[in-house]
């Protein structure tokens, strides 16, 4: 039985790494971007929606 061939490239551990190492927002920055653009949206729906995504992460941060 032939010896399997080394590797010629490290494990890649992407899936341990923390998510704003990936490029994506923490809570707190979605917080911080939904709090700039809120104040410009005209369509009641997705302003509802979207204040309603903000105030529970914002809930999440206090728990």
């Amino acid at each position: 039985m032939e010896k399997p061939n080394p590797s010629s490239s490290t494990v890649c551990s992407l899936g341990e790494a923390p998510d704003a190492w990936r490029g994506y927002l923490s809570p707190a920055e979605i917080v911080a971007e939904l709090d700039k653009l809120l104040p410009r949206i005209r369509d009641d729906a997705l302003h509802a929606k979207l204040k309603a995504i903000r105030d529970s992460l914002d809930d999440d941060k206090g728990a």
